[in-house]
């Protein structure tokens, strides 16, 4: 697509809006940019931008401000509801995200990853394996860089490794990955979406384009990805915990394919990445990596040597014999089952944070008898404590920090104290990085102040 001397506007001023107006004004397109907030942050990009000659509003919105655009580029983070975006459809402007954007100018071969859990762990994965057995590759969307600001580096034999939530799923409506890995399907930002068949659609936007030369990796275990196999126009692979007739499957200490023939891939016992959600992450790694053809000593390598990333079930320490865990990454329902499934010994479990519209209920089935304590904060913390009605182990603090100060004093010596917060972070934090830092910041003070006593 051609943009030069054409009128694009894109809303929002975080990563991706800032990637989408710099990428739009090299190719000398006539961008203007509108933000709602005026953050420190939104900000100094507008100032940045401005000195570009880019048109800038900040603190909200005015309809005259698209009107003439030939398309409008949105950021994640704006809702479908809100007032650009819906001028838009009024206008018939066409609005598309900055990974679909980045999709028109991309030379590469693509390898997108989307699901409510794991996409991170799993990009890593996928991007560290092919670093280490040769191929040029990058990694950007959710997370890394932004899809637009790596295009410059993507050639012809790059392959691109990109992280999409639902978000960016929404509103890039072309968009055709040579290989699309879809992990699961849990319900996750209802208070966006309004219904998980909502979402689940969101999701499937990452195989809707592809060709029967296109390649799809679904997880058989989860009901509504399985079901996404009869939608797919591409080659389907599955992976799944139980033996399969064909696919990628685990048997015991061992992750086998049957796909033209039988062999194992890897054990899971020297790998470093531990329990059932991880297994799913790995498995659905070597399916990407069986197709592009990874010798199985490097996809092996990869797996034993690779850790745990940032504020994903991180270990930061003990102090007087309690374990803490830093897992601020979590912010569904099932990845903190997950994290809880996945640590052994008795749990003090802190969550809480601000609400996506999940129901928290389906938790209680893995309380009883490996929490013996939870301390939950920040605004959802009423509505988790309401929503157990057999498990009554609760104590509630609104600020984070209290919170994590109660949690240790509620541990016993073999206790682990684990944050798996199940919310956002936007009550009290910028993002769940920051929630994460704060966690390990307490951590440190609370080991300070145990050992001057």
């Amino acid at each position: 697509m051609i943009f030069k001397n054409k009128k694009v506007t894109v809303v929002g001023l975080g990563k991706s809006g800032f990637a989408a107006a710099k990428f739009l004004q090299n190719q000398k397109a006539i961008v203007r940019v509108t933000e709602a907030s005026e953050k420190k942050d939104a900000l100094e990009n507008a100032t940045y931008l401005r000195g570009l000659g880019i048109e800038v509003e900040t603190g909200g919105h005015t309809e005259a401000f698209i009107s003439g655009s030939v398309c409008v580029v949105t950021s994640p983070g704006v809702p479908q509801s809100s007032a650009p975006l819906q001028w838009a459809k009024q206008k018939k402007i066409p609005v598309i995200s900055e990974v679909e954007l980045a999709s028109y100018f991309c030379k590469g071969k693509v390898v997108a990853v989307t699901g409510s859990n794991g996409k991170t762990t799993t990009c890593n994965l996928i991007h560290r394996m092919l670093s280490e057995a040769g191929n040029p590759c990058v990694l950007c969307g959710n997370v890394g860089f932004s899809f637009l600001d790596a295009i410059a580096e993507i050639g012809p034999n790059t392959i691109v490794v990109l992280e999409l939530s639902s978000f960016q799923l929404e509103d890039s409506p072309t968009l055709r990955p040579d290989i699309a890995v879809v992990l699961n399907v849990h319900p996750n930002h209802l208070d966006r979406h309004q219904t998980l068949e909502n979402y689940a659609r969101a999701k499937e936007n990452i195989f809707r384009n592809q060709r029967k030369t296109d390649l799809l990796i679904l997880n058989a275990d989860n009901p509504r990805v399985r079901q996404m196999a009869g939608k797919a126009k591409g080659h389907v692979i599955l992976f799944s915990k139980r033996e399969l007739e064909k696919g990628i499957f685990a048997r015991g200490n061992e992750v086998m394919s049957k796909q033209k023939a039988s062999r194992i891939l890897f054990r899971r016992d020297p790998c470093q990445l531990k329990g059932e959600h991880n297994l799913e992450n790995m498995m659905a790694c070597a399916a990407v990596a069986e197709a592009l053809h990874v010798p199985l000593q490097k996809m092996r390598k990869t797996f034993e040597n690779f850790k745990t990333l940032e504020h994903r079930i991180e270990p930061l320490g003990e102090v007087a014999g309690v374990r803490f865990l830093n897992d601020s990454k979590s912010t569904t329902v099932d990845s903190t089952k997950a994290a809880i499934l996945a640590t052994e010994g008795p749990l003090v479990l802190i969550a809480g944070g601000r609400d996506k519209g999940a129901s928290f209920a389906s938790l209680e089935e893995v309380l009883g008898e490996r929490v013996r304590q939870a301390v939950l904060y920040g605004e959802a913390r009423e509505k988790i404590a309401g929503a157990w009605k057999l498990f009554s182990r609760t104590k509630t603090e609104k600020d984070f920090r209290q919170a994590v100060f109660l949690a240790f004093e509620e541990a016993r010596p073999g206790d682990t104290v684990l944050l798996s917060p199940m919310c956002t972070s936007f009550d009290q934090f910028s993002s769940y990085e920051e929630r994460g830092q704060v966690f390990k910041h307490l951590f440190e003070e609370i080991k300070l102040k145990h050992a001057s006593r």
